[in-house]
């Protein structure tokens, strides 16, 4: 039997959505995985492996390891069970090293216990190695739905190689956890806005919860997510936006902070005896400690958002940049030493236009629309509330930059095909007959 036109195509087509995200996990974890024995050691990766032990402590959330005490309240515990879960996968346990006290030096420090034994730092590098080529996957994921497979090919092939990405990646943190989870969220974000139901907006909740059981920003983006299913409600009555769609999608925007905070709560057994006062305590905590690096590193604070931007500017186009990397590369393989001017941020420019082009063609109920709030919301939070211009915290950013570059390049793409049609069509209408096509389809 003959398979009807088209069949063996799809099929192709089908293949490569599964291959390409096969190769990108592949590449980054190599990539990540290399890196590991040789990047330079952070202090702050012995205390995500100090905490490892808060995974195995979930099964006594009463117990001594949940008091109120400053390790405990330092950060939320996501991360740290992460650590946790990598090393016992690996054979070792969760009993590590000291606390690291950033008053002293390392040689204090190492004599005190506080370094971590390099059986334990390369596991726990190795399980954050694994975190972030899911998440170049997830990426890609997020690109394809937005507009296509080459969006997500571009985005995930650029966070790969990214050189933050990388360093962080074959580090023992939790920021490549805090990214993974965003991009989730943005996927299922895009999910839920194409169609609406209880069990996405129960899983977007969950996500925003879990996201700030890592580092809290992402719990505050449930408030303005239920503030877009509030605006949606407004437009409806004035006839703006798809009214049925609108009034099917904003109660499950609504009910998102109730949904992360218990999230948060259960997943954070500290919280439980006191939840409200207990949560307040962590973002007083973190908004002193950061105040403290600030102060602590004055070449490094930042003194508002404008700042904020500047710094951003800086380190992802001159100090980080893939596209930058990949062409003092190139030059020195014929013996030119160069700092090249990276075009990440112009590509992730060029990603806001054509991004905020297809939000006004989908409308503002769209899957698009809700996904491109929710990462300008996360990247918004972020860049306001940095004070200090650690390299870590640039992270997320680069997360956002992937995928809008994917974008950007999806729509070049597109011109371009459009743009040979069109020249196509134009040579045969002037000879009169049909254009002739040889090889394979």
């Amino acid at each position: 039997m003959i398979p009807p036109t088209g069949t063996s195509t799809n099929r192709a087509t089908s293949r490569l959505w599964l291959v390409i995200p096969a190769l990108l996990f592949l590449l980054s974890l190599a990539m990540n995985l290399n890196d590991v024995p040789t990047t330079e050691f952070h202090p702050d990766e012995t205390r995500w492996i100090n905490r490892a032990h808060y995974f195995p402590d979930l099964l006594d959330p009463f117990g001594p390891t949940w008091e109120d005490q400053y390790l405990t309240r330092g950060q939320p515990p996501l991360g740290s069970y992460l650590m946790g879960l990598g090393l016992l996968l690996q054979g070792r346990d969760t009993e590590t090293n000291g606390v690291w006290d950033f008053a002293y030096g390392s040689e204090w420090n190492r004599l005190s216990g506080a370094m971590t034994e390099e059986a334990d730092l390369i596991a726990a590098r190795r399980t954050n190695a694994v975190i972030a080529a899911i998440t170049v996957v997830v990426v890609f994921f997020v690109g394809r739905a937005l507009t296509g497979t080459i969006a997500g090919t571009a985005g995930g092939l650029l966070l790969a190689v990214h050189p933050l990405h990388i360093w962080i990646g074959s580090q023992a943190l939790s920021d490549q956890l805090l990214i993974l989870i965003i991009a989730l969220t943005v996927l299922t974000a895009i999910h839920l806005g194409r169609g609406p139901s209880r069990g996405k907006a129960l899983l977007l909740g969950i996500l925003l919860g879990l996201g700030g059981a890592v580092k809290l920003s992402p719990l505050l983006l449930s408030i303005p997510v239920a503030l877009y299913g509030a605006a949606l409600l407004l437009l409806a009555r004035g006839g703006l936006v798809d009214r049925a769609k609108a009034r099917r999608l904003a109660p499950l925007l609504l009910v998102q902070p109730i949904i992360a905070a218990i999230t948060f709560v259960a997943s954070y057994p500290y919280l439980w005896p006191a939840p409200i006062d207990r949560t307040i305590n962590l973002f007083e905590l973190r908004t002193q400690e950061m105040e403290g690096q600030a102060s602590a590193w004055p070449q490094v604070a930042i003194a508002h958002p404008g700042e904020g931007l500047l710094r951003v500017y800086d380190r992802l186009t001159w100090q980080s940049s893939a596209t930058g990397n990949l062409a003092e590369d190139i030059l020195r393989r014929f013996g030119i030493e160069s700092d090249v001017w990276g075009i990440d941020l112009l590509l992730a420019v060029l990603g806001i236009a054509a991004l905020a082009w297809l939000v006004i063609r989908r409308g503002l109920t769209s899957g698009t629309a809700l996904a491109a709030y929710v990462l300008a919301g996360q990247i918004a939070g972020i860049i306001v509330g940095m004070r200090v211009d650690f390299y870590r915290y640039h992270l997320p950013i680069v997360l956002a930059v992937a995928i809008l570059a994917g974008v950007a390049v999806q729509r070049v793409w597109a011109l371009l095909v459009s743009r040979a049609t069109h020249d196509q069509r134009s040579v045969s209408g002037s000879t009169g007959q049909p254009m002739i096509h040889t090889g394979s389809r």
